[in-house]
């Protein structure tokens, strides 16, 4: 290996060649030339930055990044992230702080400000909970049904209601009404039967044999129920008039039953609802604390920063008021001493 030996000779020319050009080589620099600094100073006099109102309102933004940025209060899947970029620009724009101090400030009190609004969005839901809980609450309460079934009893007994008050007014529609005026199948399916059984021609599986064999009409109107109620009555020696009474007679005790206790379900829901418009007495007090420590903090950051912002330009400024409370509970044990 001649070209390893030549370097490790101490008399080798490759050596001597190699060593020479090391030590003559110029060393590379990161200093700019003098032309390149002149250029800088050069372009760097002719950026002034935004002169105009809009432009310099969108720059004061650009701080945004280190600090209000950083801390998103946004909580995913409940607030909008869209809402509290353009809250957040609002409360800069409004505030216009200077300096990392009021920039500190504002960032302050924009968070104690978003939190009191969830505070209020909080306390509504509470509200609301407790509000749909009504039908459950009646439904067991009221009604003595099962837990798990109360809002069922309590749906049942309002639809119940809406029908047997329907019911009462459709008797004198049966004879009055228009052919043309529609009804519900419900309605329909109702009268005929209580037509059938009055005239005691079978309840149960017989009406249904009978109801599944009538021609179904494209829509359900009165002229129609009047015609098969009719139709009964004919056949069995009776009048429209008179079978129309005595299904009404028949029926007026269970109407009465079931408007009544519809109507009494209705008055409970009412009054479970007016007394829970506020919340409950451990929500209340837990929202009371969250909401004060908040609106101090609001307060206490707020006036700091008109403060500072006074004296930046100039205008004449108190002296910050401090007060320090010390308070402790008196024990017969141990009396309180003042001097």
């Amino acid at each position: 290996m001649p070209l390893q030996n030549g370097l490790n000779g101490a008399s080798s020319p490759v050596k001597e060649k190699f060593m020479s050009a090391t030590m003559t080589a110029p060393k590379p620099t990161n200093e700019p030339s003098q032309r390149r600094v002149t250029t800088n100073r050069r372009n760097a006099r002719k950026s002034t930055g935004p002169r105009s109102a809009k432009g310099k309102a969108a720059v004061a933004m650009n701080a945004l990044g280190h600090g209000i940025l950083a801390l998103c209060p946004v909580i995913d899947g409940l607030e909008s992230l869209a809402e509290w970029k353009r809250f957040r620009r609002e409360m800069v724009t409004g505030m216009a702080p200077v300096g990392a101090v009021e920039w500190a400030l504002v960032e302050r009190i924009g968070l104690a400000v978003w939190r009191l609004r969830r505070t209020v969005r909080y306390e509504t839901e509470q509200i609301r909970l407790a509000q749909e809980g009504a039908m459950a609450h009646v439904g067991s309460r009221v009604l003595e049904a099962e837990r798990s079934g109360a809002v069922g009893e309590v749906q049942e007994a309002l639809a119940n209601g809406e029908f047997w008050e329907s019911v009462s007014k459709g008797f004198e529609r049966l004879a009055h009404a228009k052919d043309d005026e529609e009804i519900s199948d419900d309605h329909a399916w109702w009268f005929v039967s209580g037509a059938y059984e009055q005239l005691g021609l079978g309840k149960g599986d017989a009406f249904d044999t009978y109801w599944d064999q009538l021609p179904k009409p494209p829509s359900w109107t009165m002229g129609w129920v009047r015609q098969r109620v009719q139709s009964l009555a004919e056949a069995n020696g009776k009048t429209l008039q008179s079978l129309s009474a005595a299904m009404e007679q028949d029926s007026a005790i269970e109407a009465a039953e079931g408007i009544a206790k519809a109507t009494e379900v209705k008055r409970s829901l009412d009054a479970y609802q007016r007394s829970n418009l506020l919340p409950d007495e451990g929500t209340l007090e837990k929202v009371m604390r969250y909401e004060a420590h908040l609106s101090r903090q609001f307060h206490r950051d707020l006036h700091e920063l008109q403060r500072l912002q006074a004296m930046r330009h100039g205008l004449p400024v108190s002296l910050p008021v401090a007060i320090d409370v010390e308070a402790s509970r008196y024990s017969p044990d141990c009396p309180a001493t003042g001097g």
